[in-house]
């Protein structure tokens, strides 16, 4: 295979050549992040391996699907046998955050877009057959007046056993809930005036659902003012599924955590048991106890990554993180400090070891290597991941 001079500088700068393969009133408790070291890279000991399909949702109007073997004891953990992708549509019409599986059905997943398809009037909502990667169902959906900022919308989303939970990135923010068989949609959802008001100006939301589909957890970024200035705050707001499926918002819990003054939140998820929520925080990964909504863990991520989603293997025993990883240029002054043109934009994939909380081994690239081989000469944005575990 052809690996460009671009990519091979950038691998090497890093210290190994990444695999490529064709295409929420105040609050409660604030928890702050300590003086930590920088993520650790050792390997963990050998043990069990996973082998999965990685569907990771990119800005193109598809989704990077790899299928990819887990060793936590390898200096590469995720490896990647076959690198393909599923279209949803074009850039302009489809970008997309959000890979959803069905839990009811692991061959269905959902899908969401990020920006207004303004020749169609609005954002789609869709779902995808993964054994063929055709498109079943793609709907157009009306943006309400109420909802300004609307350069970013539909990022994060959670499920119930009959409903599909897109929630939007807008200010205001709001949640649109659609049945599954048929995406109509059943709701739509501000949180403003509710139990789980945020209560403060806020940048972004995001959540998801429980294994168990009983939990809605709702994250907001605190801001100076709406859509305006993140501070590193963020605000864990917990709501019964079931009651929310229904158009009622019950809160079951609450809590504000911090991170650094530059971490903001992206996607997250429960671990299988229910017992943990991984939540990608840009600079840093949160790792919460999801029962008092506290931190365990605020792990960092180098100067050029940015985290954007991150899922747990089935046992729960390590997190499979994306980020945004600037990859630099033979003319970069500085690689931990690059400018504009310095680097080129790669989605990445990170292993983090929950016993051991932290990053082990090296990233694994899901996008741009993909894209050297095809020519296309563009950063490489991806943001969420979903995943079909053997």
């Amino acid at each position: 295979m052809k690996i460009s001079k671009r990519l091979l500088v950038g691998s090497m700068l890093t210290g190994g050549i990444a695999l490529g393969v064709f295409c929420l009133n105040m609050p409660v408790d604030v928890s702050a992040m300590g003086n930590k070291p920088a993520a650790e890279k050792a390997p963990a000991a050998a043990g069990a391996t996973y082998d999965a399909t990685l569907y990771v949702a990119g800005m193109g109007g598809h989704f990077a699907k790899a299928v990819a073997t887990i060793d936590p004891s390898a200096d590469q953990p995720i490896k990647i046998s076959s690198l393909t992708k599923v279209d949803i549509g074009t850039r302009p019409t489809h970008p997309t955050h959000d890979a959803r599986i069905d839990n009811n059905d692991r061959n269905t997943m959902f899908w969401s877009t990020y920006k207004i398809d303004k020749e169609a009037g609005g954002v789609h909502v869709g779902k995808t057959d993964l054994r063929t990667g055709e498109i079943i169902q793609d709907v157009v959906v009306d943006v309400p007046a109420k909802a300004t900022n609307t350069k970013s919308m539909y990022c994060a989303s959670g499920q119930s056993k009959d409903h599909y939970i897109p929630i939007t990135m807008t200010s205001k923010g709001y949640i649109d809930v659609f049945t599954k068989s048929d995406l109509k949609r059943v709701q739509r959802i501000f949180l403003e005036g509710t139990d789980a008001d945020i209560g403060a100006p806020y940048k972004f939301l995001h959540g998801n659902t429980n294994t168990a589909m009983t939990k809605l957890i709702i994250i907001a970024n605190i801001a100076d003012k709406d859509h305006g200035k993140t501070t590193g705050k963020v605000e864990l707001v917990e709501l019964d599924l079931n009651e929310f499926t229904k158009g009622n918002v019950k809160v079951l819990n609450r809590n504000t955590i911090a991170g650094t003054p530059k971490s903001i939140t992206f996607r997250a998820y429960y671990s299988p048991d229910g017992s943990m929520i991984a939540a990608s925080g840009g600079d840093v990964m949160f790792l919460i106890d999801a029962k008092t909504l506290k931190v365990i863990d605020t792990e960092p991520v180098s100067s050029i990554d940015h985290n954007h989603d991150a899922i747990f293997t089935p046992d729960g025993k390590y997190i499979i993180a994306t980020s945004r990883w600037k990859q630099v240029t033979g003319e970069c002054e500085n690689p931990k400090a690059p400018k504009a043109g310095e680097f080129t934009m790669d989605g990445v994939l990170k292993l983090y070891d929950v016993e051991k909380k932290r990053f082990i081994g090296e990233h694994t690239s899901a996008c741009l290597t993909c894209h050297d081989e095809e020519g296309v000469e563009e950063h490489a944005i991806l943001c969420g991941l979903d995943a079909n575990f053997k």
